[in-house]
């Protein structure tokens, strides 16, 4: 067990809240006191102490300093307090937080924690009161500089230093057994959106409605939530979370342009350690099980190294998803009454197992990841309700905040080693032909002219990205075809798309009637669309002859379906190389590179119109 002091300016940003539920939660940690700085620290204190009593804890809390040592434009008062008429607590009177922290340092020596939070005044005049306070503790962890390679747009950015720039330099330059600093760099890294912030972190308890409602105005304003204070207090538990590099730390109090700014000098012999990485996910996970009451457990599910890949590529809202599947799967077997398996093989952007329900009801459950990664969540849901099991599987169950649904379970994938190309793409092209027949009871779907735009600017974007990862040609073509393909619109003749119909996500009826597709897409135009994407799959059979083999299966296609061959060629060619700029994105390098092989020869090649 930890002994651990707790200074912090919680009731304004969540993250101070977040940051004293994990302290409540975690089994390592005796939580011996709490003191609040600055910004009206006597209702800071009632926050403190409401959040509290959700879990049946007195701890005592002394109201700090509310003037800082060097005086600063501005300092907030605790927006989040307004919710305090909906919580029991205490209320405080000016207190002498330097003293309290110093009575329970003495009366522990070496045994303390301090974690700063806020900006640095109460931590400071500790330090300058008591000079022995520092030999005495244990360690110091602050939430506090900027030590990024970027400038800062303003330098109250850097908060805990600009609020009081004084009490910063003067806490930098201590020197403790540990002391370890995170800074803004790094408590950025863990950003995610709010309403992302409500299934990592469920208001399922008391502990947790508390942590929402004091939390929900700054929520409400900034619509993301950045972790800074949190990763500041695992890391007392769980080092590993972030690597520490050694050194000292500069802090400027005198040029009103960077005021507060840190400056970072590394050196063996130095006094604090600063964070220089952040495993996220696994950040995530610790700081979730732990809010959750379940720490330590280890992920129930192995999830696909495509769809890990995938998350991942996103950044810190893809490893949020990653962390937080387990716990929402286990919500949404006490919702819907099921119970589910192990993840399925061969998705790419969701979480796909097999679910029972309790009269032994066959499904499938479907977690999307965030809606930036996984594409339009409910665009697809509302193309199931359409289509009522017709062409889609049937939907059972869904739920818009998860981005999850509960369907009807179909076989196996009708692309298996050995299964004939051109059978496939038979049995594709008749299921595409029911879903083509769909009635549309609305066009509040992408239509022919939102495609083109999305193309454009995708295949622009990024094909610098990646550094220009095929020809100039390559690119003057796929342009030139969007605008043949932007001349060519006719909503006259738009139909119901899957928007990606493949072998893998077309899949037999359990019943042996035929085929459904899955994970509609949702889109509002020309069928050729549809069939472009059956031109960038099998790309092995091009690899001799591209050009040739390529002309043949957009003949094939033609004659399956009646759709002329030129629009479903420049689809095709489309599909190609976006698709390979997908695969390089999400580090599938050796596919991407050979389908971005495959548009080199098709490049500058057309097919005649059709009279």
């Amino acid at each position: 067990m930890e002994k651990i002091l707790l200074d912090t300016d919680i009731g304004g940003d969540i993250d101070d809240a977040i940051c004293l539920a994990y302290l409540l939660k975690e089994p390592q940690c005796d939580l011996i006191g709490i003191t609040t700085v600055c910004g009206e620290p006597e209702k800071r204190a009632a926050v403190a102490d409401a959040v509290c009593r959700t879990v049946g804890k007195e701890i005592p809390i002394v109201t700090g300093l509310d003037s800082t040592m060097q005086p600063v434009p501005v300092y907030p008062t605790p927006d989040g307090a307004e919710a305090l008429k909906f919580w029991p607590h205490s209320t405080f009177e000016k207190g002498d937080a330097p003293a309290f922290l110093y009575q329970k340092i003495k009366e522990n020596p070496h045994e303390v924690v301090l974690i700063g939070i806020g900006n640095m005044t109460n931590i400071a005049t500790l330090f300058c009161t008591y000079p022995d306070a520092a030999e005495l503790l244990k360690g110091l962890y602050v939430m506090n500089g900027y030590f990024g390679k970027e400038m800062l747009p303003d330098p109250y950015y850097n908060w805990n230093s600009w609020a009081d720039p004084l009490a910063s330099k003067i806490v930098f330059s201590t020197r403790t057994a540990i002391y370890r600093a995170v800074p803004l760099e790094i408590t950025d890294r863990p950003t995610i959106d709010a309403e992302q912030a409500e299934i990592l972190f469920r208001p399922d308890s008391d502990l947790m409605k508390a942590v929402f409602s004091f939390g929900n105005a700054w929520l409400e304003h900034s619509e993301k939530l950045t972790l800074h204070d949190p990763l500041a207090a695992v890391c007392v538990f769980h080092p590993e979370v972030c690597q520490f590099e050694r050194g000292t730390v500069q802090v400027e109090t005198e040029q009103e342009s960077n005021m507060g700014g840190t400056a970072f000098m590394p050196s063996p012999n130095g006094n604090v350690e600063i964070a220089k990485t952040v495993d996220r996910e696994t950040f995530y996970r610790i700081l979730s099980s732990t809010l959750r009451g379940k720490q330590g457990e280890e992920s129930r599910r192995k999830i696909p190294p495509l769809v890990v890949s995938r998350a991942k590529s996103a950044g810190a809202v893809g490893e949020a998803w990653l962390a937080g599947l387990d716990p929402m799967i286990s919500e949404l077997e006490e919702a819907w009454h099921i119970s589910v398996g192990e993840a399925l093989s061969g998705g790419t952007h969701a979480f796909v197992g097999y679910a029972d329900g309790e009269h032994g009801e066959k499904y499938v459950l479907k977690i999307d990841m965030p809606e930036n990664l996984g594409g339009e969540f409910s665009r697809g849901i509302h193309v199931l309700k359409m289509a009522d099991g017709h062409g889609f599987p049937k939907l059972y169950a869904y739920d818009l905040k998860r981005k999850a649904c509960l369907l009807e379970r179909l076989g196996k994938p009708i692309q298996q080693p050995g299964s004939s190309v051109r059978r496939q793409l038979e049995m594709i092209c008749s299921a595409l032909e029911k879903i083509w027949k769909i009635p549309v009871t609305d066009a509040d779907l992408p239509d022919g002219e939102d495609s083109v735009l999305w193309f454009r600017k995708f295949l622009g974007e990024t094909w610098e990205k990646l550094n220009r990862p095929c020809s100039q040609e390559v690119m003057d073509q796929a342009f030139a075809y969007l605008q043949s393909r932007e001349k060519d619109l006719n909503p006259s003749e738009y139909v119901l798309l899957h928007g990606d119909a493949h072998g893998r996500n077309t899949l037999e009826i359990l019943s042996g009637d035929g085929c459904k597709l899955i994970d509609p897409d949702g889109i509002f135009y020309e069928k050729a669309y549809d069939l472009g994407v059956l031109m960038r799959e099998w790309t092995e059979e091009y690899d001799q002859f591209p050009l040739e083999k390529g002309k043949e299966r957009c003949n094939y296609l033609h004659q399956l379906t009646g759709v002329p061959e030129q629009a479903i060629w420049e689809w095709g060619y489309l599909q190609t190389v976006s698709t390979g700029f997908v695969l390089l994105q999400i580090g599938q390098e050796k596919t991407g590179q050979q389908m971005l092989r495959t548009a080199e020869p098709w490049a500058g090649q057309n097919i005649k119109k059709e009279e």
